[in-house]
């Protein structure tokens, strides 16, 4: 297994999670006019989106964590 921490493989996982924050701040958005107006986008309900949405935002914050994580092992 390929050791994350260093500089290539962790900028990798920022922008990973930086990808997953708007791709979770978008299906948002779109759960949020959906729910609105009262239709389904593409087949899924509101509350479809709102799940994706906090699925990505759930990735998020484990990247953020094991990112901590990583931190704080290397510095020990």
């Amino acid at each position: 297994m390929q050791d994350i921490s260093d500089k290539g493989g962790k900028q990798f996982v920022i922008h990973a999670a930086t990808l997953f924050r708007c791709l979770g701040l978008a299906t948002l958005i779109v759960g949020i006019i959906t729910a609105a107006i009262d239709v389904s986008f593409c087949g899924f309900a509101p509350i479809y989106w709102f799940l994706i949405a906090i699925f990505c935002f759930i990735v998020v914050a484990c990247t953020e964590v094991a990112l901590l994580r990583l931190d704080t092992k290397k510095e020990k």
